[in-house]
């Protein structure tokens, strides 16, 4: 009898032992992954210089940088991760991941993010829509919100001032303006990111945004408001028809080069256009939307295979700390995501502070490819026929519903 009780015994106070993650306190030297380091200074190359400088030897951090593209860039991710879902710790492991707002969701539901407790980061005393992109489910975190954007109103401000007048609030005044000023003075109206690509989902949401409207609801009266808006802008004539090819860069150049009165793109878009090759480098200036922008930005987060998540986690704290998030946004132009950032004179331009505080969250979902494929092609679409407004943004709303569960 005492033979049988004694392996017994042993069992259960086997399972009475809590279960211990080595990775969870795991410390040691790990790998931080973001985007190409195209700041002037190689600024995020400094911030891990500065981190390796000061944290324990066996504690570097090593920094690899994605491609430049970022459809390139969360290519990268997915297909590491996925390579090494079971394995744990080892050079090929990104242990911190730069990953973009939008991306955050799927990441975390698709498993290859560790959890993490919000108290360690403080997140409370960040942008309320930033920690929106990287809160799981639970309550809990996929990443901590690192750097952010938003969009801005690019305009010409040597002939608004010409005119005396100041640059639009709202998107009436933007069609007014757009419409009556910019043809004195061979100008287009305005031009935006309307290709076939994220930066349609971005623009049409901000259009139905400023009409009253949300993404949740595509078939409500102000939703359509907003599309039709964008629609009728390019039937008229004041958004030029070649918009519906523009992204990013080719929309920037149409402005950088004296061809547009008003440019909706990011924060990005100021340096190059006061370059030395931009014709209107001293005739421009820069408001926030006439609407709530969408926000953009990237979280940190650290990856499932990550054996030294201790290391990661104290990392992310460094990185996303208050000293470093001003230091950031001084010498790197990052848009920080603490609050009290906001309130330090000539941190941050009052345009994008403005565009920053009122941004809104593109419909956060671990399904978030397959919900922006289907707006894509559906909004695309309308802004080709207008008439086609009501009946397609019904079938848009029905479209979302079964995309939102991972169907087609």
């Amino acid at each position: 009898m005492i033979r049988v009780l004694v392996p017994l015994l042993v069992l259960l106070a086997a399972c009475a032992t809590p279960v211990v993650d080595d990775a969870e306190e795991g410390e040691g030297p790990i790998t931080f992954v973001d985007g190409r380091d195209t700041t002037e200074g190689q600024q995020v190359r400094e911030l891990v210089r500065r981190w390796n400088a000061t944290a324990s030897r066996h504690e570097d951090v090593s920094f690899v940088e994605m491609p430049t593209t970022t459809d390139g860039h969360r290519a990268q991710l997915t297909a590491r991760a996925q390579d090494l879902e079971d394995a744990s710790g080892g050079p090929d492991c990104y242990d911190v991941m730069a990953v973009d707002v939008v991306w955050t969701a799927a990441f975390g539901a698709a498993g290859h993010l560790v959890p993490l407790d919000p108290a360690e980061f403080g997140v409370e005393r960040m942008l309320g829509e930033a920690v929106r992109t990287a809160a799981s489910p639970d309550g809990g975190l996929w990443a901590v919100p690192w750097r952010s954007d938003a969009g801005l109103l690019y305009y010409r401000k040597d002939v608004l001032d010409r005119e005396g007048l100041r640059p639009p609030t709202t998107w009436e005044e933007l069609r007014r303006q757009a419409t009556e000023v910019a043809p004195r003075y061979g100008l287009k109206g305005y031009v935006a990111q309307l290709s076939r690509y994220e930066g349609l989902t971005v623009n049409a949401a901000e259009a139905i945004w400023a009409h009253g409207g949300d993404l949740e609801h595509p078939d409500s009266a102000e939703a359509k408001a907003g599309v039709r808006a964008l629609a009728e802008g390019i039937e008229q004539g004041w958004i030029p028809r070649e918009a519906l090819k523009y992204d990013e860069n080719t929309s920037l150049k149409e402005f950088q080069s004296g061809g547009a009165l008003f440019l909706r793109n990011w924060p990005f878009a100021g340096p190059r256009l006061a370059g030395g090759e931009s014709r209107v480098a001293d005739k421009w200036a820069a408001v926030a939307l006439p609407g709530p922008s969408a926000l953009g930005g990237w979280n940190l987060a650290v990856s499932r295979c990550s054996a030294n998540q201790k290391t990661a986690r104290k990392f992310i704290e460094f990185v996303t700390g208050e000293a470093n998030q001003r230091l950031m946004a001084r010498r790197a132009g990052f848009a920080p995501t603490l609050r009290a950032l906001y309130d330090e004179p000539g941190l941050v331009s009052p345009a994008l502070r403005d565009s920053l505080l009122d941004a809104r969250v593109r419909r956060p979902s671990p399904h978030y490819d397959e919900l922006t494929s289907v707006m894509q092609e559906s909004l695309h679409h309308v802004l080709e026929r207008p008439d086609s407004v009501d009946e397609s943004l019904d079938q848009l709303a029905e479209e979302l519903s079964r995309a939102e569960q991972g169907r087609r």
